[in-house]
């Protein structure tokens, strides 16, 4: 199990060699030059030049690649073109930010979509089972930021019980003392709880818009899954043995457990991915809007750096639900250590004469 594990990790750092390569070659070819994005359009060749020789844009393609790539492994990303701050500080200091909402609204979303899914596998057919089928057509058909939008304009517009989507803190707030750069954790080490409640109040919304729209498709996997596994021959055997019905779904779960593990993992790197959204509706000053603006400026550091963030932390999450699934499934582990030794049946004696 250690040499599978270390070969998983040593798979998961190729990829992650990979993954810099490819970033900073896909986002070094992209269109535009950044010497005339921080000058202007009018901005002279001999000014260009200068931009491009400080921002060592006129080293050659392979001399810039290796320096990438040694500093990345360092963990030191580069710096903006346009504010000159240093991209690993900005990543881990406004990553804290979208967590604030972003694991809650996943634990919303995987408690609803787990209730939802398994009261329409229950009650397939009837009329639970076609409220959740259509709720759940609704909720996938409809983008993200409509949903945003929506929910801003029901419980901000017309309820007046959502407070303003003007970012994390209110005109009223003072940010506490500045010790890691993250106001949330900031707040949280001085004991300005007053402020944390603040800044959870915001959260509420972003939390519930990240909860609904990814409870649908985690719900309609719960469903599907466990159509399947209580209508097998093991729950038929199950029932008919008079296990009560917890044991029973609890089997149930057990078999599915997999497949949902390894949803979990991808509804949080589409998160992720796709935190940019929210935060531009709510204006919250999280890692996402942060790279969209980076990427509206051609900003190629904050780019490649915000590219890296993610891609570890997806290859990191398939690193651990490999080996959680593993651990967990006899059948996985087998079929993934085949040296593994394993009992095997006596062969039958021949029978005397």
């Amino acid at each position: 199990m250690i040499r599978y594990i270390a070969s998983r990790v040593v798979i998961a750092f190729l990829l992650l060699l990979g993954l810099i390569t490819l970033s900073f070659g896909l986002v070094s070819l992209l269109p535009g030059d950044p010497a005339v994005a921080l000058l202007g359009e009018y901005a002279t060749p001999a000014d260009v030049a200068r931009i491009n020789a400080q921002l060592g844009l006129d080293l050659p393609f392979w001399e810039r690649y290796l320096d990438y790539m040694g500093g990345a492994l360092t963990g030191d990303l580069g710096h903006s073109f346009f504010t000159g701050s240093s991209v690993s500080e900005e990543i881990w200091t406004r990553l804290p930010n979208t967590l604030v909402y972003l694991v809650p609204g996943l634990i919303l979303a995987l408690a609803i979509g787990m209730a939802s899914g398994t009261l329409a596998a229950y009650r397939y057919g009837r009329l639970a089972d076609k409220a959740f089928t259509g709720g759940v057509s609704f909720l996938m058909a409809m983008p993200e930021f409509v949903l945003a939008l929506l929910l801003l304009f029901i419980f901000y517009q017309q309820l007046n019980v959502a407070p303003a989507p003007l970012g994390m803190l209110s005109s009223a707030d003072i940010p506490p003392p500045r010790v890691t750069g993250s106001v949330p954790i900031d707040a949280v080490l001085a004991g300005e709880w007053g402020l944390v409640s603040s800044i959870l109040s915001r959260a509420v919304l972003p939390i519930v818009t990240l909860g609904l729209f990814f409870a649908a498709p985690f719900g309609k996997t719960v469903r599907t899954g466990l159509l399947q596994v209580l209508n097998s021959p093991q729950i038929e055997f199950a029932r008919a043995c008079g296990l009560r019905p917890v044991q029973v779904y609890r089997y149930a779960l057990s078999d599915i457990r997999g497949s949902l593990m390894t949803y979990m993992v991808l509804l949080f790197a589409a998160s992720l991915s796709g935190a940019a959204i929210i935060e531009s509706v709510f204006s919250w000053p999280g890692v996402g809007g942060w790279s969209l603006d980076g990427v509206l400026k051609g900003d190629i550091p904050v780019i490649q750096g915000f590219v890296l963030i993610m891609g570890a932390t997806s290859l990191l999450g398939y690193v651990v639900l490999d080996t959680l699934i593993t651990l967990l499934d006899p059948r996985a582990r087998s079929a993934a250590i085949p040296g593994r030794q394993r009992l095997r049946s006596p062969q039958p004696t021949a029978a005397r004469s």
